[in-house]
């Protein structure tokens, strides 16, 4: 502990530049990155050592993420604020949000999409095309912030009451950016494609050579990995190494369902019946969408089971997720009586498992 405290204000620092590439590690479009090169930047001006610059940098993160959420938590309906709110508190979501991962802008780029489409007006107003340009932009930004593997993202905008001549304007103005936004990873790409270990090109001929191994490919990896992604989506750190406890995962489970119960939608609130069934098929093919990509750009030929996927890749779908789930529901209604003191115990006891396991792994 003293080695780390005298290291971590210590002033001593290398001014010599070193020069190595960091393009394998730093891959992502500059949007994903601008928070974090602006608290670094700081942090150099300020002549931070690199221990501080670190922390600083982190705290940072964790910072905007936090006032960012506060601003969707006021804007949003009051019926949608537990959606907001669950998906933000996961330990997954507040580990990425205050890091120096792209994972913090993408996500709550897609936290605020989510927000534009629950908040989206019923009737015709004389700001409506506002709304639309600020639906649009902000999908833009959120595809721009990743590479590629939440273009069904799209589909979320036809759960909106749209009219047709805007959406089509709109979509029209918006798909050139939204290819232009995408030019920089096409180095990426043609890598990808000409790896000879990973093979794309072979995984493509397998899948498309019998439709039979899409299913059998999407399936096997669901069986195997799919308690994987519930825990990941939840928290596992570090290097994927370390996590929380049994009993915290089944208490968000818990959590989950109460979510699901206690939430209630008014009359203007509720889809229409053709728009939840749009809406679970759009997350299903989402889901296969990602598993597929992830089986053709980062797993070796001769698995039938898709590696690279992990649980924090589906947190922006997780507001659609219990969307889909309370819209329904419908008449089963399952009453939970807890006591508040026993809610208390559960959080203290969250915080408690978070912050141990955190302070295990590192300290």
């Amino acid at each position: 502990m003293s080695i780390f405290l005298d290291d971590l204000f210590s002033n001593k620092q290398d001014n010599n530049k070193i020069n190595f590439n960091i393009d394998h590690l730093c891959s992502f479009p500059i949007v994903s990155y601008l928070p974090q090169a602006f608290a670094l930047t700081v942090a150099s001006i300020s002549k931070l050592n690199p221990i501080m610059s670190l922390y600083f940098g982190r705290l940072f993160m964790g910072i905007l993420g936090y006032f960012w959420f506060l601003y969707l938590y006021k804007k949003i309906a009051k019926n949608f604020k537990l959606i907001l709110l669950f998906t933000f508190a996961l330990p997954m979501t507040l580990h990425q949000i205050s890091s120096f991962s792209y994972d913090t802008v993408h996500i709550m780029l897609g936290l605020t999409f989510f927000v534009l489409v629950v908040s989206f007006p019923r009737k015709r107003e004389s700001s409506q095309k506002l709304h639309y340009f600020k639906l649009f932009l902000i999908l833009l930004l959120f595809l721009a912030s990743k590479k590629i593997g939440y273009e069904t993202f799209f589909l979320f905008l036809f759960l909106i009451p749209f009219e047709i001549k805007p959406m089509i304007i709109s979509s029209l103005i918006f798909i050139p950016f939204y290819f232009l936004s995408k030019l920089n990873g096409s180095f990426d790409l043609q890598n990808s494609l000409t790896n000879q270990i990973i093979n794309p090109i072979s995984q493509l001929n397998f899948l498309f050579s019998n439709p039979i191994n899409i299913i059998k490919v999407v399936t096997i990896t669901t069986i195997h990995r799919f308690s994987f992604y519930l825990q990941s989506l939840i928290g596992i750190f570090g290097w994927l190494e370390y996590g929380l406890d049994p009993l915290s995962y089944l208490l968000y489970g818990l959590f989950f369902i109460y979510l699901l119960t206690d939430s209630n939608f008014m009359k203007k609130q509720i889809l229409l019946k053709n728009k939840i069934i749009f809406l679970f098929f759009t997350l299903i093919i989402s889901y296969i969408f990602i598993v597929l990509l992830a089986y053709v750009f980062n797993t070796v030929p001769g698995t039938m089971t898709a590696h690279g996927v992990q649980g924090r890749y589906f947190i922006s779908f997780l507001p659609f997720i219990i969307l889909f789930f309370i819209q329904f529901k419908n008449k089963i209604r399952l009453k939970l009586q807890i006591n508040i003191f026993f809610y208390y115990l559960i959080i203290l006891y969250l915080a408690g498992a978070t912050f141990y396991s955190v302070f295990n792994r590192y300290y």
